[in-house]
């Protein structure tokens, strides 16, 4: 599972990761022009395997190359990027941190 194929799906509003037979997702909803990173989810059968991280860091890639403002409401993100202090450019600086 080192390359996920993470997935914008627009119908539900979430990034997501087919894991056959079931999903791992980021939900997220736009608030005026900032994207807004609701909650992460793995399955319990999948979780310890990294996907979580891995998952988020192609989000956050994408909002990057999207040039999107980013609020986080979700706490797994949030302590994603205090460790990866690179995606902080990213959070909008009106919304508040």
């Amino acid at each position: 599972m080192e390359d996920l194929k993470v997935i914008n799906n627009l119908d539900k509003s979430r990034f997501e990761v087919d894991l056959g037979y079931d999903f791992a997702y980021i939900d997220y909803r736009y608030h005026d022009d900032d994207i807004v990173l609701m909650h992460t989810f793995v399955p319990n059968s999948h979780r310890g395997q990294g996907i979580a991280g891995k998952m988020i860091k192609k989000v956050l890639e994408y909002i990057k190359a999207e040039k999107i403002p980013l609020i986080v409401y979700c706490p797994t993100i949030n302590k994603y990027i205090e460790n990866h202090p690179e995606y902080k450019e990213l959070l909008d600086e009106d919304y508040g941190r």
